[in-house]
């Protein structure tokens, strides 16, 4: 067989979609004995691999120039680059790139299914022109400057809104070197075993026959969410239990990634979704499980007019039940309440609506990092009380970043008092160092570092309360 090699080091992810490869990249002296070289999804750039690792610096540029075949996808396209502009408040910060690809990213957020349209007839596009590929994009870097004729454009997207705004807009997506076999792509989801471009990379590298070219997928389907009943109780359907904040900005990423460690190391068959489309919440979860995204993860909302998400409820519920997830863990969009005054009678557009409709189990968060203990407690307690209106207790109640004080720790103590009077558990975790945020500057790794110190505190108290709701 060909040597098919995926980088995997820090903040990689080569299982994120259906990609080829037969050999792990993570240490030096494997790139040179390769057929193709393919750079992962994941934030190779944020987490400063370049830095970190001095060989794939030096060994990429040697097997480049020797002719060999390369691969980018998303953030190995970005680490092709020049630089990436990762500020996205409006202050030039750029991070160095390889500099194989002469072009620069700058701040563009697309999340959701997108069309790419094939323009320009290459090695890797083929008799594909005029054709269109269907994917997703989830990046927050995603503008793309070519900077030499050494760079040519070869697909461009369609995107239906971006920077979270309802507005369509043409992007390059797809691009190719004339100065080195090296392709880049930006759209996820088009390189899969059935892709007509991975047959026209695979004829470059001598592999014709398509049963051959499905060995190179093993490894991912592997790792693929497939049917196998409950772990835990096979009569048992699956739980949801939705992450749900007083406000927006209150780590409800990191408790849903924590919770998905401790579930999936307790042996829990467990999944992750994220109510409406901004899809990038759930890669540190995918990044801790070592699984694929999948359009099932994104449930709609109904926003004003529109649907802000990939796939419907019923779709979501119907899929997770085949699959035999013991638990879903469902992150809410913002604040409990936000969207809550638009009304549908056949829908939802708040968590709190979605927590109605589905009847789902709740993890109540707030962060005492906005306005203090007394406020964030302030908080918990009217959501409290307004959850039990709605016939919804909440199974934990959680004080995120929480910081000592004489009197503080007082207030607590009266809170936990009451909370527990109620039968919910409550969780007080302190601030966890972390530079990392989910919609921008994350590295993945260490957001799952910080994840596994949150789930020290959180998980025999969420395995005990699911033991419990198994039981009733």
């Amino acid at each position: 067989m060909k040597r098919i090699g995926i980088l995997s080091v820090r903040g990689a992810m080569p299982y994120y979609e259906e990609l080829p490869f037969n050999v792990r990249i993570n240490e030096p002296g494997i790139i040179k004995d390769l057929d193709l070289l393919i750079l992962p999804p994941g934030t190779l750039v944020e987490s400063q691999v370049l830095q970190r690792y001095d060989w794939i610096e030096r060994e990429v540029w040697e097997y480049v120039e020797r002719g060999g075949f390369v691969l980018g996808i998303c953030s190995g396209t970005q680490l092709l680059s020049r630089a990436v502009n990762l500020n996205v408040r409006g202050l030039p910060g750029y991070s160095k790139g390889l500099g194989v690809l002469d072009i620069v990213f700058e701040p563009l957020i697309v999340t959701g299914p997108v069309r790419v349209k094939i323009i320009n007839e290459t090695w890797a596009t083929r008799g594909l022109v005029g054709s269109e590929l269907v994917g997703w994009q989830a990046h927050t870097y995603g503008k793309m400057s070519i900077l030499s004729n050494n760079v040519q454009v070869v697909g461009v997207s369609h995107v239906l809104r971006h920077n979270y705004r309802n507005v369509r807009i043409d992007v390059p997506t797809l691009i190719i070197s004339r100065k080195y076999n090296v392709f880049g792509t930006m759209v996820h989801g088009i390189l899969g075993s059935g892709s007509p471009i991975i047959r026209n990379i695979f004829r470059e590298i001598g592999v014709y026959d398509n049963k051959e070219i499905m060995n190179y997928y093993r490894d991912y389907h592997e790792k693929e969410w497939i049917g196998k009943g409950s772990v835990v109780n096979p009569r048992m359907s699956t739980k949801i239990i939705t992450v749900a904040s007083t406000l927006t900005s209150e780590g409800k990423t990191l408790i849903t990634s924590a919770l998905a460690f401790c579930l999936n190391k307790a042996g829990y068959y467990v999944g992750i979704a994220k109510l409406a489309g901004d899809i990038r919440d759930l890669h540190p979860g995918l990044y801790i499980l070592d699984r694929p995204f999948k359009p099932w993860m994104s449930i709609k909302l109904r926003w004003g007019g529109r649907s802000l998400g990939w796939v419907n409820l019923r779709d979501v519920l119907n899929t997770v039940e085949s699959l035999g997830l013991d638990a879903l863990i469902v992150e809410g969009v913002m604040g409990l309440l936000t969207g809550s005054s638009r009304k549908y009678k056949r829908g939802f557009s708040s968590t709190l609506d979605f927590i109605r409709w589905v009847n789902t189990d709740v993890v109540l968060i707030a962060s005492a990092n906005l306005d203090g203990i007394e406020g964030s407690l302030f908080r918990l307690k009217m959501y409290i009380d307004l959850l039990i209106r709605y016939g919804r207790k909440p199974i934990m109640v959680i004080l995120n970043n929480a910081y000592d004080g004489v009197h503080e720790n007082r207030v607590i103590r009266k809170f936990s008092k009451y909370v527990n009077k109620l039968g919910v558990s409550f969780v007080v975790i302190k601030s966890v160092s972390t530079f990392s945020k989910p919609e921008e500057l994350i590295d993945l790794e260490d957001y799952k570092e910080a994840a596994i110190k949150v789930a020290d505190t959180l998980c025999s108290v969420i395995i005990n309360e699911l033991g419990k709701s198994r039981l009733l």
